[in-house]
């Protein structure tokens, strides 16, 4: 039996929180609460509460209710993984990619880069202190190259364009602007997307990161008119709801390696790990 102690946000359900935090299936979580395998300050219940933000929600579950790991390539230095939505990639408390990782392989991993707790996609670990300080390199100096698959609202004018902006994040809001000038507390980014499906009202795109800001392709999709479809923040509700997609499609989905020759990761510089579209849930009804 598992243990697991989380913390109540003010505003979420009992299976909300689980579901957020450890990523169990949601006919796991209903059985957890109808066995009363949770306990509120101490306190088992048996219904689906909101939690106060000073509550302790304690979970019960068995080892195999876990989700296993979708491992994409592994190697002696680093692990690839497919990260599902609904998954922080790190964090302080509660279930993570990270201690998914950990767990499954026997070992300590360390994270690279990060992904959008609501953005699915390939996820870069190292598995040494020589990989992740190679690695650490690479993603600060933008030698690995990152393409991600987005259906975005309406279509295209320009089916291929690098576009620039300027972005300003407010943390505590956890949202960012996007300006076509510079203005204090902006910084510049820059996004090459490629249109490579058209439907009756949508657009598959391919995108290249250049920059890589916090919510940067949901943003700045939405500033030239082309907000991700699903994306609640960023997008329109309503016509979300037309395409029935609850969650953001946005998969970061190929990536190119680019390692200096004497980097001790430079046998990975012809491997391209990249996902297949037919495996990405928004792409399976295109």
């Amino acid at each position: 039996m598992r243990v697991e102690t989380l913390k109540g946000d003010g505003k979420s359900k009992i299976s909300q929180l689980i579901f957020d935090n450890l990523g169990l299936p949601y006919n796991t979580i209903r059985k957890i609460i109808r066995n009363k395998d949770v306990k509120v300050n101490g306190k088992r219940v048996a219904e689906d509460l909101v939690l106060k933000s000073a509550d302790e929600l304690m979970v019960y579950y068995q080892e195999h209710q876990k989700p296993s790991i979708n491992i994409v390539y592994q190697d002696e230095n680093i692990v690839i993984v497919f990260k599902t939505r609904n998954v922080e990639t790190v964090a302080e408390t509660g279930q993570t990619l990270q201690t998914l990782i950990s767990e499954q392989l026997g070992t300590e991993c360390y994270a690279v880069h990060r992904l959008d707790r609501n953005t699915e996609g390939l996820v870069v670990f190292a598995l040494n202190a020589k990989s992740k300080a190679e690695l650490d390199k690479a993603f600060k100096n933008r030698t690995i190259d990152k393409y991600y698959l987005a259906l975005a609202n309406g279509l295209f004018k320009n089916k291929e364009e690098v576009i620039s902006a300027y972005l300003k994040k407010d943390a505590k809001k956890s949202v960012v602007y996007i300006s076509n000038t510079m203005s204090v507390g902006y910084e510049k980014i820059i996004t090459q997307y490629k249109v490579i499906g058209e439907y009756e009202n949508s657009s598959l795109v391919e995108v290249k990161l250049i920059t890589g800001k916090t919510h940067q392709i949901r943003a700045h999709l939405a500033h030239i008119g082309h907000f991700v479809i699903g994306d609640e923040k960023y997008g329109d509700s309503k016509i979300n709801k037309q395409h029935k997609k609850r969650y953001q499609c946005l998969c970061a989905y190929k990536l190119k390696f680019n390692f200096d020759e004497s980097s001790v990761l430079n046998y990975l510089n012809n491997r391209v790990i990249e996902l297949e579209k037919e495996k990405i849930d928004f792409c399976q009804n295109l």
